[in-house]
């Protein structure tokens, strides 16, 4: 039998429901990969096997019993340090809350326990998810490079087969950027589709909640489990959850994805942008059709650094984080403090204007996307490799450049694998669309990714 640790999520859940594989055999499987390469990948900041060991027995006792449990019984989940836990500290990887205990479980963390999922662990970030560099976790295709950010450990956990299932956030492309660095399938959804209640914000009107995964199909599942409204959480959606697709199209005939004329391929990779057209080119061989299509006008002003997203999140994350500030603002790391002193010169009334930017940058981009009768706009995720980690074991993270527009949209937007490099490091594809069209464009992704299959593919060898 395959090992249990390099089954994806859609594999595992028949085996588990017909007493084929046991939960306590698969988490043995993940604690192995733990211990192997943990040491090297170094993806969490703190590890629980206390209470995944917990649920996974749980979740087999019920089972002999004939007793009903929920889909993700005895299934390990690893969450993102910014998911506050009940009993097991939230530190968002920074001396600032060092122990912290929020004494409140995050929302997405109450629907995965109520599903059976147990936690095996919390990971590594940027700091406050201030950044891509995930210090000081590797990146598991090549250990001598990050794995993005700042959902890092998450991304990391996940392609060393330490979880099949991860939580993450995302502000300007932190659950996209990790993915296509780890070679990994995520979603940012529509803003508010998950519950951000319990979750250390960034930036209020930038955060979305996800999840991430080794396959997009695992990703459609975890979204139609954990989406839905949550009256604590002010900015949450209050409509119905999209009915997420459950398998890939063979044919894609009408699907007109575009490909923009400027900005979006400028300055990429030769092989990354030869990656993505070659994932491009799969999906028009089942119908697709490929539209040039030309950004808004503002594009460069408005993605220009800090622009319309840095203003925002500058702004908003002074807000988030004045009373720790004042507290200890020692505690920081200098590239944090760095970034909170270029937001303390962003002025109210540049705020304004940069909502209104937003508002109008997004409003184009649905005019262009509804007249040209597009399924999804297409781009590279990241547009250069994940950088080498130095002497003092960090690396500079992968631009946000592209990843970042889609935030400012409030589009949801997904990174799918489409292969691996000459350099043996895994492609990344953005695919972009209108909010009503975020189930459909899950489907686009899932039918890529089930074409291409990179998930087959572990890039660290067992631990036997």
């Amino acid at each position: 039998m395959t090992d249990p640790a390099d089954l994806t999520l859609v594999e595992l859940l028949p085996l588990l429901r017909s007493r084929t594989l046991s939960a306590r055999e698969l988490l043995t499987a993940c604690l192995s990969r733990v211990e192997r390469w943990e040491p090297e990948v170094k993806a969490f900041v703190t590890l629980t096997p206390e209470l995944a060991s917990r649920a996974a027995e749980a979740a087999d006792a019920a089972r002999a019993a004939g007793r009903p449990v929920g889909p993700l019984a005895g299934v390990p989940v690893a969450l993102k340090d910014l998911y506050c836990t009940t009993g097991v500290p939230t530190t968002a990887s920074s001396r600032v809350l060092a122990g912290y205990d929020p004494g409140v479980d995050a929302e997405v963390w109450v629907r995965l326990r109520d599903a059976g999922a147990g936690l095996l662990g919390k990971t590594t970030l940027h700091e406050f998810a201030y950044g891509t560099g995930s210090f000081p976790t590797r990146n598991p295709w090549d250990l001598a490079r990050t794995p993005g950010g700042s959902s890092g450990g998450s991304a990391a956990a996940l392609a060393a087969r330490m979880v099949p299932v991860a939580m993450g956030t995302d502000t300007g492309g932190s659950l996209r950027i990790p993915a296509a660095a780890c070679g990994l399938s995520s979603l940012r959804p529509t803003s508010g589709r998950l519950s951000a209640y319990g979750v250390l914000p960034l930036s209020h009107s930038l955060d979305a909640v996800g999840p991430m995964a080794r396959r997009m199909l695992d990703t459609a599942l975890l979204l139609a489990l954990l989406a839905g409204h949550d009256r604590r959480d002010p900015h949450s959606l209050d409509e119905s959850v999209p009915a997420y697709p459950t398998a890939a199209r063979d044919d894609l005939r009408g699907m007109r994805i575009g490909l923009p004329t400027s900005y979006f391929w400028d300055d990429v990779d030769l092989q990354i942008a030869d990656g993505c057209l070659g994932g491009l080119d799969r999906l028009v061989d089942r119908g697709a059709e490929l539209v040039p299509v030309e950004p808004p006008p503002e594009t460069p002003r408005i993605l220009a650094v800090p622009g319309t997203y840095g203003v925002t999140m500058g702004i908003e994350a002074l807000e988030h984080h004045a009373g720790w500030l004042a507290e200890g603002e020692e505690l920081y790391t200098d590239g944090v403090r760095r970034r909170f002193a270029e937001a303390r010169q962003v002025t109210r009334e540049q705020y304004v204007e940069a909502q209104q930017d937003r508002l109008r940058w997004a409003d184009d981009w649905r005019r262009i996307v509804e007249r040209a009768g597009l399924a999804a706009v297409a781009s590279p995720t990241i547009p250069q490799p994940p950088g080498r980690v130095g002497p003092d074991g960090r690396g500079p993270g992968p631009t946000i450049g592209l990843a970042k527009a889609w935030s400012v949209a409030r589009f949801p937007s997904l990174s799918v694998p489409t292969g691996l490099d000459a350099r043996g490091l895994p492609v990344g594809l953005s695919l972009s669309a209108l909010p009503e069209q975020e189930a459909a464009l899950v489907g686009l992704g899932i039918t890529l990714d089930e074409d291409v299959q990179l998930w087959r593919r572990s890039p660290l060898p067992g631990p036997g």
